[in-house]
């Protein structure tokens, strides 16, 4: 996988943005962490993303609002969103916005690094 590929990773529980982006860096990427939707959309980092992974449930906006946003904005971006809520009203919206992938909290590592690098190959 190439190092170049920044993934924006967007979660508020900082425990969990910090082993993704530790997992990321096992791999060879880079993986830069906010602690909000709109600290990302403030970054500007958006235009050298190559792939956003995003809980689904944080204060302000969720990730399934995060993903209307990129939509909106035309970005092709692939969103890989987390959730540790099982119910299926959740689970039906988020996907609904139509994510490249939806995992549940906790995920198998190899599971998450299979959906990391298909999302990536897109």
């Amino acid at each position: 996988m190439s190092s170049q590929a920044l993934i924006s990773v967007i979660d508020d529980d900082a425990s969990v943005r910090q082993a993704v982006i530790s997992l990321l860096r096992s791999l060879g990427l880079k993986g830069l962490g906010f602690d909000s939707a709109e600290a990302f959309l403030e970054s500007g980092e958006l235009q050298s993303t190559r792939l956003v992974i995003t809980d689904i449930h944080m204060p302000g906006m969720s990730g399934i609002d995060l993903k209307r946003e990129l939509d909106a904005k035309g970005s092709t971006v692939p969103v890989i969103m987390i959730t540790a809520k099982t119910e299926e009203a959740v689970l039906q919206r988020a996907r609904a916005s139509n994510p490249s992938y939806l995992l549940k909290k906790p995920f198998d590592s190899d599971e998450f690094v299979a959906c990391v690098e298909r999302a990536l190959a897109l």
